[in-house]
């Protein structure tokens, strides 16, 4: 049963993530590209896979993944779990599930569940799963405060809890700073939550969890073509930033340029930071 107490719902807020159900095919096929970059992309893969083993899972484990998107993070949860492990993930885009729901179809093990879903409003009952984690959510929907709650009341007692974020600021090479100074301060526009992942300890903590351990990654790259997260995420997503009016069309013209030029001269690298936390809900 769901014994929660009804949540106001007044406080809640998204950043574009929560129109993506309303926007046309053609930025949505772009965001699931970027996605789908990011899931296996070697730092953040590296920062999901060490808190999926601080999560502390036995094989045949059960877990909840709160805004899920299309399941990239899928095989490294079935690494720690096993295929009598059992997986539910939760996204409110209808598109993202659908993936999701495909990559399902030619896995290995028949134990997923993808469902549409708020983080911060779950349908599953106290103490549901083993553990339970969010993976760059808190940075587009919150608050923190309410998502970790949700997340906290469905794992079993003496189960963990855990996030991932990152702090979209590229230290990035270029011969235009100022563009890159306008590049990374858009992020502080477009995101609903753009300093959560310095403060996720403290939001593990807000949400009753104790024994709540941190830690940094760094994702780099030295070429826009060393994984596909780093073209897609610096060249290609530029035509939806002058879209929504973050950037000009000479901004990205000149940045996409920039890039381009330094990386074809080997003179190109770029790196963010990435955090992750996990918590213990109290026995």
């Amino acid at each position: 049963m769901n014994t929660s107490t009804p949540r106001r719902t007044d406080d809640w807020g998204a950043d574009f993530f929560g129109t993506i159900n309303e926007m046309p095919p053609e930025p949505i096929s772009l965001i699931i590209q970027i996605l789908e970059a990011m899931g296996t992309e070697p730092g953040f893969r590296g920062a999901r896979q060490t808190l999926l083993r601080e999560l502390g899972l036995a094989q045949g484990a059960t877990i909840l993944e709160a805004g899920c998107g299309t399941g990239t993070s899928l095989p490294d949860i079935q690494a720690v779990i096993g295929s009598e492990g059992r997986v539910t993930g939760i996204d409110p885009t209808v598109a993202f599930i659908d993936a999701a729901r495909r990559r399902v179809v030619t896995c290995p093990y028949q134990n997923e569940t993808y469902e549409i879903g708020d983080i911060r409003a779950l349908s599953a009952a106290d103490n549901s799963f083993d553990a339970a984690f969010c993976d760059k959510v808190l940075i587009h929907a919150g608050p923190a405060s309410v998502a970790l709650g949700e997340l906290a009341r469905v794992t079993r007692p003496g189960g963990a809890v855990g996030a991932l974020e990152w702090l979209p600021f590229f230290a990035v090479s270029s011969r235009r700073p100022e563009l890159v100074a306008r590049y990374n301060g858009l992020f502080r526009q477009a995101v609903y939550d753009y300093e959560v992942s310095s403060n996720l300890a403290r939001h593990l903590h807000a949400a009753g969890l104790t024994d709540v351990r941190s830690q940094a990654f760094l994702a780099y790259a030295s070429s826009l073509d060393e994984h596909p997260f780093w073209r897609a995420f610096l060249i290609d997503q530029m035509p939806l930033f002058v879209h929504v009016g973050l950037l000009t069309a000479e901004e990205a013209e000149g940045l996409c340029s920039d890039f381009l030029e330094l990386d074809a001269l080997g003179e190109f690298n770029a790196s963010f930071v990435i955090q992750v936390a996990v918590g213990r809900k109290p026995a």
